[in-house]
């Protein structure tokens, strides 16, 4: 009977697909179907979902996904990516978070698979610094700014990175078109008193400001880590070159003159001072620390703040002084020598 039973099941084992039951060929679609499915591609209020599907694919873990597959491909891209199994475990979380039926994964199971979620973000964004999430989004063609045609003329439709280029070029074509008209269409009217005169040197600060933001913003756009915070405030440094460059030229400018050294024009001090701008904020401080009065030595110095391990020692000393048992003095010492 044992033999019997074991050639009954070998037939059912090899039995052609022609002798299964309908039910089963028509279940497959059905898996196939689900297979394809990608909640990445979704909305979380589409209509696809409803109920505990939009709770489950919410905006909040499903972005973060979204972010470390970014970081990973560009850690791909650059040759960072040197371990299979951080690639895998940033799949293992997908499979977990989106693929894996919400009554199979419970709260618990959920809310370990986000905290790994956050370390996987760490680790990778550690792994490509100093690129990071908004360096690569400034710089990406992926996250371009739409706009109508005649302002993409001046301001830029790509990304945030390739507008500002735009911008700094538009800047530098009116702060040469001033300087050309200054200089061949009033320039013979000019006078060393004229108003044309006296901003001639901001002029070239701030000419003098844009090609070193032209040089250093250039390295960051192409190497990804150009920060739109640092956008922001190189327009400030445009106008501090600007400020620099005059300031540099009719405070010094006439000093210099009365000292016999080779005369240097507005135009060179002025650039020179506007691409230099960190040099000034040095020098300054230079000349401020030398007429700067020194503290004299008999001032009393702030004392530096305690830290909690001082303090705590401190009390323990004192504790130990005023303790009269034996037991609690020996017991006070050993706290002491584990600090």
């Amino acid at each position: 009977m044992s033999s019997e039973n074991k050639i009954d099941q070998k037939k059912d084992i090899v039995s052609p697909p022609d002798t299964l039951p309908s039910s089963t060929t028509t279940e497959t679609p059905e898996k196939k179907s689900k297979s394809v499915f990608n909640p990445l591609e979704l909305d979380s209020n589409a209509p696809e979902l409803a109920g505990e599907e939009q709770a489950r694919y919410s905006p909040s873990y499903r972005e973060r996904y979204v972010e470390i597959e970014e970081l990973l491909e560009f850690a791909a891209e650059t040759g960072k990516l040197d371990s299979f199994e951080l690639a895998m475990e940033v799949k293992q979380i997908k499979k977990k978070l989106f693929y894996t039926p919400p009554e199979e994964l419970g709260i618990e199971e959920l809310c370990r698979t986000e905290a790994e979620l956050e370390i996987l973000y760490s680790k990778i964004s550690e792994l490509v610094s100093p690129v990071s999430l908004l360096t690569l989004r400034t710089t990406s063609t992926h996250y371009e700014i739409d706009r109508i045609w005649w302002k993409g003329i001046f301001l830029g439709s790509g990304s945030v990175g390739r507008n500002f280029f735009r911008k700094m070029l538009w800047v530098a074509i009116a702060l040469i078109s001033i300087i050309l008209l200054k200089e061949y269409i009033i320039g013979s009217n000019m006078t060393e008193d004229s108003f044309a005169a006296f901003i001639d040197p901001f002029l070239y600060g701030a000419l003098g400001a844009l090609i070193y933001l032209y040089k250093d913003l250039t390295e960051g756009y192409v190497n990804r880590t150009l920060n739109p915070k640092q956008l922001a405030a190189s327009w400030l440094r445009i106008f501090m070159g600007g400020l620099t460059g005059g300031i540099l030229y009719h405070l010094f400018g006439p000093t210099l003159q009365e000292t016999g050294a080779p005369d240097i024009g507005a135009a060179a001090i002025g650039f020179l001072g506007g691409y230099s701008v960190d040099f000034f904020y040095q020098t300054l401080d230079k000349i401020i620390n030398m007429i700067s009065p020194k503290n004299s030595p008999n001032e009393q110095q702030v004392a530096a703040p305690i830290t909690a391990k001082q303090a705590q020692m401190e009390m323990l000393t004192k504790n130990l002084k005023e303790a009269t048992n034996e037991e609690d003095k020996v017991a006070i010492r050993k706290l002491l020598e584990k600090m």
